[in-house]
């Protein structure tokens, strides 16, 4: 029952902390939400800042899992780095909105854990580019700079506004970025001194 009910604070102080941000949520609104007394509350977690760091773990745990399936799931590495990236996207986006645009001023310390785990979320991203070039299936490239450029082309992609113009739903553009990124852009040799 226990594990029930902190799961359901969780969930509620989630709905409202993501598209609200962490600064304009009360524990009343959550309790009132939950229809649960602030007392109740404080036996599971002794603050608001409890709440945050609760769910930045279960946040992090779910990435983690999500992540050990793809790579489980997948043999191909640019498929596995495809997978990730998009899976990445897709959980840690709503929390850009406005809860992690606070935490730096909000939560430091919280936010400070958050980023070495993020860190080491794209350091895996970019051993794998590196493993892929190991094995031939990637040219030898710093897999920094094709981790960011790819990280960096995922993201102008997502925005809808772009997707709307080019009349591309999110499927399509992400699998024309993975193939520009995957197998260039440059036709033949011979043009490379044209664009020189």
């Amino acid at each position: 029952m226990d594990v029930l009910t902190k799961e359901k604070i969780l969930n509620t102080a989630q709905k409202r902390m993501l598209p609200l941000g962490y600064r304009k949520v009360t524990m009343d609104e959550i309790s009132q939400d939950l229809r649960m007394s602030k007392n109740t509350i404080y036996k599971f977690f002794a603050s608001k800042e409890e709440i945050a760091k609760a769910l930045i773990k279960r946040l992090e745990i779910r990435l983690d899992e999500g992540l050990n399936n793809i790579e489980k799931a997948q043999k191909d590495p640019l498929r596995i780095f495809s997978d990730s990236v998009l899976f990445l996207r897709k959980e840690l986006g709503p929390w850009f909105e406005h809860f992690f645009r606070e935490m730096p001023v909000e939560l430091p310390e919280i936010w400070e854990e958050f980023l070495r785990f993020r860190n080491g979320k794209i350091l895996s991203i970019r051993s794998l580019v590196d493993k892929g070039s190991k094995k031939g299936i990637f040219r030898k490239v710093n897999p920094s700079v094709a981790t960011e450029a790819y990280l960096g082309a995922v993201k102008a992609i997502t925005n809808p506004r772009f997707l709307e113009q080019e009349k591309l739903n999110f499927d399509q553009a992400l699998e024309a970025v993975l193939d520009i990124w995957s197998r260039g852009i440059i036709k033949s040799k011979g043009h490379h001194a044209a664009i020189a």
